[in-house]
């Protein structure tokens, strides 16, 4: 998720506003349901792993996700990366921020198959297109499996309503909203691109049930996809 604290840190009052609506309509229960799922998805595919495994969050935002997924399935070691500088003194105040890593969201700085996966969750679709496959490759490089959440679009109708909810989830936070979304070709022709194998592309994911907004944003506008090099 691409909202995190350490963005546009001087907030207009706008900003501030647009980020508490978001907060106060679902932030908090779109993270538990995203994370519940996720790592729903790391069970099945490690399940024959022992010990802890190793966890590259690419975008992780305010690292909800992360530490939700830890909730749920406390086996990861995290390292979570984003494009924002880490004042020292959040680092001292709070300790979750120690597994945090400033990063150029390019090159991740780690060895070549040192993570069990990597992680996008709602991140791929703000990143630049021409920039998508150099950091899809990026994360096989230096993961076995690269994990990807994100949004499919169908039309007119369903664009419209997911630039809504990123207009929402994003704007006050400095992210721009995107023009397009993927479509399940679409994403299928960048894996075939960057030479990734999907494992698993799971489309239709429930986020909004406990919400009763699943009539309006649909759960096909949502998927998850395992990759592999």
């Amino acid at each position: 998720i691409v909202s995190s604290p350490l963005a546009r840190p001087n907030k207009r009052w706008i900003e501030r506003a647009i980020v508490r609506l978001h907060r106060d309509m679902s932030h908090d229960r779109r993270v538990r349901s995203l994370s519940g799922e996720i790592a729903g998805e790391l069970s099945r595919r490690f399940s024959g792993t022992e010990g802890t495994i190793a966890g590259v969050d690419i975008g992780c935002g305010d690292m909800g996700i992360a530490e939700g997924i830890s909730s749920f399935w406390p086996r990861v070691e995290w390292e979570c990366l984003d494009i924002y500088e880490l004042p020292v003194e959040r680092e001292k105040l709070d300790p979750r921020w120690q597994k945090y890593r400033r990063f150029d969201g390019q090159r991740i700085d780690r060895l070549d198959k040192s993570a069990d996966f990597a992680l996008f969750t709602d991140v791929l679709h703000h990143v630049p297109e021409d920039g998508r496959l150099p950091l899809l490759k990026e994360s096989t490089r230096v993961a076995n499996t690269v994990i990807v959440k994100d949004h499919l679009e169908y039309g007119t109708w369903s664009r419209t309503m997911l630039r809504a909810m990123d207009f929402i989830g994003n704007w006050g936070y400095g992210v721009s909203v995107p023009r397009r979304y993927f479509t399940e070709q679409s994403f299928r022709e960048l894996c075939d691109l960057g030479g990734l194998r999907i494992l698993s592309l799971r489309v239709g994911i429930d986020l909004y049930r406990h919400m009763r907004l699943n009539l309006v944003l649909r759960p096909k506008w949502q998927f998850i996809a395992v990759l592999a090099s």
